[in-house]
């Protein structure tokens, strides 16, 4: 199932000059609880969606409260510097939109 699909809202917008945070608020607790068991929102993939190396991926939380994982980018530019293409960073989201979240395989027991 793609993403986009299963939130209500998907957002970034800056994190301060150097930081950009992507917000993706859930639908329901089944979507929530199944991106949180797929295994997909890690640094790791984030980076690779992104294009950068994984050191620029700053942090992944989880908001159970919210239904919400949020996770923050190392900008390539700094906020309104020379060549930004996004002084708000809200335009920034697009690539999260087709990301593909599986059905976590539930694990065997020996």
């Amino acid at each position: 199932m793609k993403l986009i699909d299963m939130v209500t809202f998907l957002f970034s917008k800056n994190a301060g000059p150097y930081l950009v945070t992507f917000d993706m608020l859930f639908k329901d607790k089944e979507s929530y609880d199944r991106a949180c068991r797929s295994g997909v929102f890690t640094k790791e993939t984030f980076a690779g969606l992104y294009g950068v190396p994984v050191e620029r991926i700053r942090s992944v939380y989880r908001y159970d409260a919210a239904r919400m994982i949020k996770f923050t980018m190392i900008r390539d530019v700094s906020c309104g510097d020379f060549g930004d293409a996004s002084v708000f960073g809200s335009q920034q989201w697009a690539p999260l939109i087709d990301l593909e979240v599986p059905v976590a395989q539930p694990s065997k027991s020996p």
